[in-house]
């Protein structure tokens, strides 16, 4: 009877990691799509590329993220407390409870690009540097993949994620090279502000990216009983 409540944990906590890892896609996916259209406007109240109604969708993507930390921080603390896990059940124990910051804080920025969004649908042609779409794709890439790793129990895939990473370097120093570069030649204040906001975008971006390679490490640390630094 312990043994089978024991198991159904574990499998509870699984779930869990997978439903925040989920949200957390979900809102990765809606606001890069926001990032791409900055200045379209709502056909109807309430559509999710309206630049206040993504900021909302997102907040409540962090929201449902934030419970979920909250429900996997007490059942890992029950699980080690009650059921004194043996060496590979608390690899993954104690990985989740280090997967689940680096989850939360992706909500976090996925929120402040929104929010940086609704100041950008002013932006003129041709001010969004190229890269910033390719950055955004990686980066959806590695949140949804590194949650792959996570379910299939990948280490190939984890070390993957730690990889993509270098795509995701590589394009914000071109976008910061560029942006820097606009706001020294530029004397127009309203344009400086808007090339401040699209570089916070790309660092927060970045971060993600970090993020999601914090995660794979984790993910490789439950697979291996090692942790080591690989982005």
């Amino acid at each position: 009877m312990v043994r089978n409540q024991y198991n159904e944990q574990l499998a509870e906590l699984k779930s869990l990691l997978t439903e925040m890892g989920n949200l957390n896609s979900q809102a990765i996916e809606q606001v890069v799509a926001a990032l791409k259209s900055p200045a379209r406007s709502p056909k109807k109240e309430g559509e999710l590329y309206g630049s206040v109604s993504v900021v909302r969708a997102i907040k409540r993507y962090e929201n449902a993220v934030d419970e979920k930390e909250s429900e996997i921080e007490r059942l890992c603390l029950k699980l080690i407390i009650r059921q004194q896990p043996v060496a590979s059940d608390l690899l993954f124990i104690t990985s989740a409870m280090k997967m689940i910051t680096d989850m939360e804080r992706i909500a976090d920025q996925a929120v402040d690009i929104s929010e940086l969004v609704v100041k950008m649908s002013g932006l003129k042609e041709g001010e969004i540097p190229e890269e910033m779409s390719a950055m955004a794709d990686a980066v959806q890439k590695m949140v949804v993949g590194v949650m792959q790793a996570f379910t299939e129990r990948s280490e190939q895939k984890a070390r993957e994620i730690c990889r993509a990473d270098d795509v995701v370097d590589e394009c914000f120093i071109k976008i910061k090279t560029k942006l820097t570069s606009v706001m020294h030649r530029s004397g127009d204040e309203g344009g400086n502000e808007r090339a401040l906001d699209l570089l916070m975008v790309a660092k927060y971006l970045e971060r993600i990216g970090d993020h999601a390679v914090n995660i794979a490490e984790w993910v490789l640390f439950s697979l291996t009983g090692e942790h080591k630094k690989l982005g």
